[in-house]
This record gives C-alpha cells, structure tokens and sequence, in this order.
C-alpha cells in the first residue's frame, strides 16, 4: 500500500527552540514555551498540511535531547536496544534527561521520515559538546537529518550562506546530514518554509516523492494566495491615498487660510492613519498573527505647496503657525531608519497653487484650491507599505502576538527603495492618472493593476533575500 502521509520530527537539545518553532510553522499556539530545559516531556503530533486528496505532512514536536552520551552508551549494550526504549518508565521520575532523550529518539525510531534537528546557530558548531552524541543517536536510527539553524535573526543572504556553510563544513563527515538550512523561529519568512519543503522532497524515497510534491503544490498555491491578498489589500490603501484630498474654500486669506490648511493637513493625516491601522491589521490577519498594532503620527511637512500667488511659506511666522497646528494633537513618534508615524513616514501634501503652472500635473486644474498627496510622497508610502509587508511576512509566531518593530534591516530599505527606484515613472503616471481621473469603474480596475505591480516588486524583494528560491518562487 503506497504511503499517504510524510511526517517529520522536530528534534534538538533542550531548550533551543522546538516548540516555538512549530507554533511558527504550524501558525497557532501550541505547546509551552519557557525559558528552562525540559519543558516539553511528551511528543506531541500535529497536522501541518493537507491536500484535497487526504495526503498529509504531519509534524512532531519531541522531548529535548538532555542526557546523549549516557542513552548512546546504554543503547550500544543492549541485543535489543528499541525493546529496552519502549519499556522505560523509572527514568521518568529519577532521571528527567535520560527520560526525555529516550522520547525524542523513540520518536524518530517508530516515526519519522525526516528529522529537523534544530541547532543554536549562535554557537560554534566545533565548540557545542552535546552535538557529536545526539548527531551519533541519529546516525545509529539511520534515518535522514536536516540541520535547521534557529536564532540566526535577520541576515542577508551573503551572511545567510556563510553561516550554513561553517556548519556544513563542521558536520560534512556525518552521512545522515541531508541539508543545512536557515530557518529562525522568531525571523523566518514562509519563502524559507518553501526551500525547506524543497529539501525535504529530493532526500524522500522514491515512492514518497509523488506525496510531498503534491503537498508542495498545496502549500504553495496557500502561499500564493495569501501573498496576493496582502497586494490587494496594499494596493486598496495606497489608491485611497492617492485619491483622498481636501478642498479649502474660495476666497480665504491671511489667519483663516493659514486655519484651514491646518486643519486640512490634520484630516488627511487622520485618514491615512486610520487606513495604515487597518492595512497593518489585515496583513497580520492573512498571516494568522494575533494582536494589535498601535501607531503613532509624526507629520513632516517639507513637501508642503500652500495656495496663493505669493509663497506665504517662505515667511516664518506661517511656519511656526502650521508647524504648531499641525502638531496639535498628534503624538510624536521618530523611529530608527529614517522612518516615522510609528515606523512609517506620514506627511507631506501638495495643494493647489490658486492657477498656478508649476504644481498643475500633481492636481485637480478644474480646482485650484485642491489638496492632495504629491507622487513622492506616495512613492514613500509604497515603500513602507512593503517594508510593512516584510516585517509581518518575517514574524515568527514563536514571539506570540504581532509587535511592532522599531526597526528594519538596512538591507530591507536599500532593497525596497532601489525597486522602487527601477518602477518611479510608472507609479508617478498611475498616482497622475488617478488623481486627474473621475471614473470610478477605472479606479477599481487600477486596484488588480497596482495589485500586479506590488506583486511583481514583493518578488523581486523576496528573490534579494532569498536567491536560492528563484526556481520555484
């Protein structure tokens, strides 16, 4: 009878991560996670996916390994190592790290197809002494390792490689070792759960390969789907952005323009937060990451264009007028980055130059007094808009409910601005054409358009992060 199921075991020392590492793969809370040794004492199985067919990939998360030259001595004794294993009660009680290393290699004797053995990528392989005894458990139970490498943090990937090909080369003499890989519990993107779903299909037995194929095709069209609906939903926000302005009334001058441009600048600054709140909310939504996230404004203003013939900005006390009305109410927030409104940049309008030529491609020409968003400045909202997306994408549910980051990699933004740098004439024209455009019908179609565009710029991002997944991503 042709198998039906792959079933993989999630195996390391104590205390280095397993449990919060399955509530990052399996997306829920499972297990306890604490910060002691021997937390988890029983094995426990779960259902990590599941095609249409009844095909399955099951997942165990296993007691630590604790006491592995004492079991690996014992077992070499024994005429019946695997009989002795099953009948251990006693340890239990008198000696909780034997215990639990009979558990976890029990596990992998009468389980599984593949074990994940989770290491400490903080550690010198060549230093950790407790490897070499469980790496030589597994060899005598001969069945396929992959070493994943936890608390790696977020690294580019030349650091990435780096960091797996010390460990590769540490462990290169150990036949059993299939794969190193990076695939941190509390930083690890879904794109790293694609390659290691990869990995695990070119080590399977032939007539498991058909399995996990089909498997990997489920996972990734969930994956897909999930990816496409954060585009749309990111696209919605920045095309109600794009089209969100503010009209000042004919006529208006002196103290009372001055007025109303504030309180002008203050509506839209509320609308986009309001929007930003509830993008951040649907994204953590389509990731299955509990939580709430609070921001904060901060309103720049260098790209401020006021009406009126004159260039009342040019005066200081229209400055400190706007400068302080504009900061009414709102809370203050300069984050690390260069970024701001909690972490993302607000702020920044064009308004209407009262018939003025040199701001007529950023507005309404029928209306002059018209206020609305300059393309720079979406462009920056595009970015942080992504960079949202990465942090969210990047969260590992290991940390439990979804936090704000106070800070992106650097490679994250270079990335992000440089593709944002190869796409600026084609959003300057889209941000144009829908600020100039009345038809509804059309600002609906533009959401699919601009959903496409974000598409293709997050692939492109994630294939800087992740080169090695071009062949299937």
């Amino acid at each position: 009878m042709l198998p039906t199921s792959i079933t993989l075991s999630l195996i390391s020392h104590t205390n280095i991560g397993k449990t919060s590492l399955a509530r990052t793969l399996l997306r829920k809370d499972v297990g306890q996670v604490l910060d002691q040794a021997h937390v988890t004492l029983q094995n426990e199985e779960f259902l990590l996916l599941e095609t249409p067919e009844g095909h399955q990939l099951k997942l165990w998360d296993t007691s630590g390994f604790g006491n592995s030259h004492k079991l690996l001595k014992r077992l070499e004794g024994l005429s019946n190592p695997i009989g002795w294993l099953v009948s251990q009660v006693w340890d239990r009680l008198a000696d909780k790290p034997f215990w639990c290393s009979q558990q976890a290699i029990r596990n992998v004797h009468d389980e599984a197809d593949v074990v994940l053995y989770l290491v400490n990528a903080a550690e010198d392989p060549a230093m950790a002494g407790y490897l070499q005894p469980e790496l030589d458990l597994l060899t005598w139970l001969n069945k396929p390792v992959i070493i994943l490498l936890n608390q790696t943090g977020l690294i580019d990937s030349t650091q990435q490689h780096q960091l797996e090909l010390r460990w590769k080369e540490q462990w290169s003499s150990q036949r059993i070792i299939c794969e190193v890989t990076s695939l941190d519990a509390f930083t690890r993107c879904w794109v790293q759960e694609g390659l290691l779903w990869e990995r695990i299909s070119q080590i399977l037995p032939d007539q498991q390969q058909p399995i996990m194929a089909q498997l990997n095709r489920e996972w990734c069209d969930q994956q897909q789907l999930i990816l496409q609906n954060c585009m749309h939903s990111i696209a919605h926000m920045l095309i109600e952005t794009a089209k969100d302005s503010d009209t000042l009334p004919e006529g208006t001058a002196g103290e009372s323009k001055k007025n109303m441009v504030k309180r002008a600048m203050q509506a839209m600054d509320q609308r986009l937060a309001h929007r930003i709140a509830t993008l951040s909310t649907q994204l953590i939504e389509q990731h299955k990451l509990a939580g709430e996230t609070a921001h904060t404004i901060q309103s720049r203003l260098e790209d401020i264009n006021v009406p009126g013939e004159r260039k009342p900005w040019e005066e200081e006390s229209f400055w400190s007028g706007l400068v302080s009305g504009a900061a009414a109410g709102l809370a203050s927030d300069v984050a690390t980055g260069g970024l701001s409104h909690g972490i993302f940049t607000i702020g920044g309008a064009i308004i209407g130059a009262l018939g003025g030529r040199a701001y007529a491609k950023s507005q309404d020409e029928g209306n002059p007094n018209q206020i609305s968003w300059v393309p720079d400045f979406l462009d920056r909202q595009t970015r942080d808009a992504l960079l949202r997306y990465l942090a969210v994408t990047h969260y590992g549910r290991g940390r439990g409910d979804y936090t704000d980051p106070r800070e992106f990699p650097l490679f994250w933004q270079q990335e992000t601005e440089d593709t944002l740098e190869q796409h600026k004439e084609t959003l300057h024209a889209f941000w144009n054409n829908l600020q100039t455009s009345h038809d509804s019908l059309r600002h609906h179609d533009s959401t699919d358009k601009l959903a496409l565009l974000l598409h293709k710029m997050t692939i492109r991002l994630l294939l800087k992060c992740y080169p090695e997944a071009k062949p299937w991503l």
